[in-house]
């Protein structure tokens, strides 16, 4: 295992959502079909969108794409 995958494992958790286990299997059909899409158009680049997901993951979505929509469920 590459540190890119870890690295892609890490962001799964983040993105999806962390604390349930349907977060992470979402984050990562979202990395992966992110993934397919950005190394055939930018393949040098992915690396640098990786990082940049994390990173806007880490700001404006702290619980993930699952926290996000139990917040607009509850609203």
């Amino acid at each position: 295992m590459s540190p890119n995958n870890s690295i892609e494992a890490a962001i799964w958790v983040a993105l999806g959502g962390r604390g349930t286990l349907i977060g992470p299997l979402l984050g990562a059909a979202i990395v992966n079909g992110a993934k397919s899409w950005f190394t055939v158009a930018f393949p040098e680049y992915w690396l640098f969108f990786l990082g940049l997901m994390f990173i806007l993951v880490t700001l404006f979505l702290p619980r993930g794409v699952i926290g996000l929509l139990r917040r607009r469920r509850h609203d």
